[in-house]
């Protein structure tokens, strides 16, 4: 690495702040269409006139936007990815990553153990705004994935599938297509719920997905769920500590039926922690956004899924970014 790379990492914050700017105002759906002039775009956006012009030259400089006779206008090949109703959730990832970028900003300061931690107010989870924003940039992030994550679990006998914190519900709904006797249990937070109804993710409302709220970390189990011969859990883990993800396998020991599986779908690092890169990063993202998630190896959730009363019967790498750890249940009840 040499003296130009470093610039070039340093100075990557100004170009894509300039465009997590533009997402949270607005921005992209004002000048969409016909365009506006810079005073018309502050009016709209009660914002100042000098701010609002230096922003919106430049994203025309970094070619978000074009410019003519003063007006700006939102360019053509851009429009069906930055409208606030485009299929792939732009706008909604980067107001997430907006969200991030404050949190980033404070990086020394958790290192050094200073200030509230991250995500101690529960803002994704009590927002609606906030909330609506995460699950529509996680449906963003990972709804194309979906079909081929699904094609690596062994559905036969499966009747009873739990998608746990399932988020936009776009696993649920493709576990449901797989099979016209396979049932899906959707259990999230109420107000995700809210939302994931609320996108098209799901597909054809059918009722063999049923919407569950429940706060599996906080919360006692509800005493209308069945047992499951699959539990289902994608990219929940990173997000907690270990103390409260050996705690959640001891409650899913108790979701499943006898002989039950569990499938963990996660960004897995390995043993050494620095592979592959993205996990490593994606490590400091919890560190930053998070009181105590990272990123884990496969043998320290095979080890707190054992002492949950788990038996650990596969893993499959899913393209570069995530695994799924696959276990069965052992145990007939725990008594931890």
């Amino acid at each position: 690495m040499e003296l130009d790379d470093l610039h070039l990492i340093s100075n990557g914050f100004i170009k894509a702040k300039v465009v997590l700017a533009a997402a949270e105002l607005g921005l992209f759906e004002i000048t969409a269409g016909e365009g506006v002039t810079a005073e018309e775009a502050a009016e709209r956006l009660d914002g100042e006139p000098r701010g609002t012009e230096i922003l919106l030259d430049a994203l025309v400089a970094i070619e978000i936007l074009d410019k003519r006779d003063d007006r700006y206008r939102l360019r053509a090949e851009l429009e069906p990815l930055l409208r606030e109703d485009a299929p792939s959730q732009t706008v909604a990832m980067l107001r997430h990553r907006n969200r991030m970028f404050r949190d980033w900003s404070r990086l020394e300061d958790r290192i050094r153990g200073l200030g509230p931690a991250p995500g101690s107010d529960r803002e994704l989870l009590h927002d609606p705004r906030a909330n609506r924003d995460f699950i529509r940039a996680m449906l963003s992030a990972s709804g194309e994935l979906a079909p081929s994550v699904v094609d690596r679990i062994d559905l036969a006998g499966v009747r009873r599938v739990a998608d746990l914190g399932g988020g936009p519900g776009h696993y649920a709904a493709e576990l449901a297509r797989r099979g016209e006797a396979i049932e899906v249990w959707l259990i999230d937070l109420p107000l995700t719920l809210e939302t994931a109804c609320g996108l098209e993710s799901l597909g054809p409302k059918h009722d063999r997905v049923h919407a569950v709220p429940w706060d599996f970390y906080e919360e006692p189990q509800p005493a209308d769920l069945p047992s499951f011969d699959l539990v289902f859990l994608s990219q929940v883990m990173h997000a907690e500590s270990p103390e409260r993800n050996r705690a959640l396998l001891r409650t899913i020991v108790q979701l499943l039926g006898s002989g039950g599986r569990l499938v963990i779908h996660e960004f897995f690092i390995d043993p050494d922690r620095t592979s592959p890169a993205e996990a490593a990063l994606f490590a400091v993202n919890m560190l930053a956004m998070t009181p105590g998630g990272r990123t884990y190896t496969v043998q320290e959730v095979a080890e707190w899924a054992r002492d949950a009363g788990l038996e650990s019967i596969g893993f499959e790498q899913v393209g570069e970014r995530s695994g799924l750890a696959t276990f069965r249940r052992v145990r007939p009840n725990y008594r931890g």
